[in-house]
């Protein structure tokens, strides 16, 4: 399986996902980095007259629950093996893969408000397998349950799997927890929040992520700022390596800037997770214009992976043991070395909590895909998720993360390459929708 997964991202589809980005921004003008910002200061503004309807969501608990779904042991464990695996360069591409990223959320966003059904109760409502029926279901009538059968797979068993499975070794490692202990604690906590629904786990989420990634945030600055040269060595040493290749102990090992580009992307794509499709269940569950939830859509990978996962990587390059640890561990030694044994501490709290919002986040993307394939029993498949849940501390770890990429590489095959004929298409109209409705609307 690791094969497999090299296979598919050493350097294809890193290459191609880099280039359909960069061709996505071009086409839209760079709406994705230029609007996110003025939309955002002004939605949070109005909030209270968002999302009052039965069923939608607004657009602020949108973003924290799909940011929530979003920032989980890939910020830290993901960053760390990217890092240890591609070198300094990895971080700079992964910065070009949430640039990129944006503009594949906030199309992806768009289209599903503009091309969807406005009744939450039909099964494409919210969904990015809409807008797929709609232009390709004819010709291709089996990619949009193609699509919500690997969204399904992933949410139930790597998602899930990954995040449970990197708790339990975590604090096995820091205090010797039992697999069993940390199942049932999980299984609990997980089921207790589904079972509610979409409502619930929209609630939990904006609640208890901001919270969470703000300690994060604030404890990696405060390691930042007491290295100042460390960390601007560190940032000299990411723009050097991703053009170059990265030479350690004398010479004798290295870094390629394939390497870098491929684990990168890679492990961008599993944190942020822009052009598989996710975007609108939350932020298109609303009959608002369809240019606000795009552009709050696209803040997603940028709040992500270039403020969470930025603080993981500088906070490692400048004072962690990159060349000799990886994954959680590297993040939380350089932590400690950062903060003290204060800093190790943040470290196993913000993984617990970012893992618990990824895995309940992934519940409700995983329910829509199994309500979009036929399926009826809502509340027996949130006990078998839990179920799933539990089970994660028990597997291996690699195979997991292994048939991760590969799901997700046949994902982007799924939809991004398909969206991208979507957005061509209609890119006349989508324009209009997203320049001058919105400038009038919120200038």
């Amino acid at each position: 399986m690791d094969a497999i997964a090299e296979w598919i991202w050493n350097p294809l589809l890193s290459l191609v996902y880099i280039e359909t980005g960069i061709l996505f921004l071009l086409i839209t003008r760079g709406l994705s980095l230029r609007k996110p910002i003025a939309v955002f200061r002004r939605i949070r503004s109005d909030e209270p007259r968002s999302g009052t309807k039965e069923h939608h969501i607004s657009h602020m608990h949108a973003l924290s629950a799909t940011l929530a779904a979003s920032v989980g042991v890939g910020n830290l464990a993901g960053v760390g093996t990217a890092i240890h695996l591609g070198g300094p360069g990895a971080m700079f591409w992964l910065w070009i893969s949430a640039l990129v990223g944006g503009s594949f959320q906030m199309c992806s966003t768009y289209l599903a408000v503009r091309h969807g059904p406005k009744n939450p109760d039909s099964i494409h409502f919210a969904t990015p397998m809409s807008y797929m029926v709609k232009f390709l279901g004819h010709s291709w009538p089996m990619l949009a349950p193609s699509l919500a059968g690997l969204i399904l797979f992933y949410g139930m068993v790597s998602a899930n799997l990954i995040q449970a499975n990197s708790v339990s070794r975590a604090l096995a490692k820091e205090w010797g927890s039992s697999d069993i202990l940390v199942a049932i604690t999980l299984f609990i906590a997980v089921a207790a929040v589904i079972i509610g629904g979409v409502k619930s786990i929209v609630r939990f989420s904006a609640v208890i992520a901001p919270w969470i990634i703000a300690l994060f945030v604030t404890s990696g600055l405060v390691i930042l700022v007491r290295h100042p040269l460390a960390t601007i060595h560190a940032i000299q040493m990411i723009f050097q390596a991703a053009f170059h290749p990265y030479a350690i102990g004398g010479g004798l090992a290295g870094y390629t800037v394939m390497q870098g580009m491929q684990f990168g992307v890679v492990r961008g794509v599993f944190s942020h997770f822009s052009g598989l499709g996710i975007a609108p269940f939350f932020q298109s569950a609303n009959d608002d214009h369809p240019a606000i939830g795009a552009y709050m859509a696209a803040l997603v990978p940028l709040l992500d992976s270039l403020v969470v996962c930025s603080i993981t990587g500088l906070v490692i390059l400048s004072v962690g043991d990159w060349q000799q640890f990886t994954g959680a561990y590297l993040t939380a030694t350089a932590f400690q070395t950062g903060l003290g044994d204060i800093g190790r501490w943040i470290i196993f709290l913000c993984m617990g909590v970012f893992a618990y919002t990824t895995i309940i986040g992934w519940a409700h993307f995983s329910e829509r895909c199994y309500h979009y394939l036929g399926g009826r029993r809502h509340i027996a498949f949130r006990w078998v998720f839990a179920g799933v849940t539990f089970c994660g501390p028990f597997m291996p770890v690699e195979p997991i993360w292994s048939m991760a990429d590969i799901v997700i590489g046949l994902m982007i095959v799924t939809h991004l390459f398909p969206m991208t004929y979507i957005v061509i298409r209609t890119l006349p109209e989508m324009l209009a929708d997203l320049i001058r409705p919105l400038s009038r609307r919120l200038s």
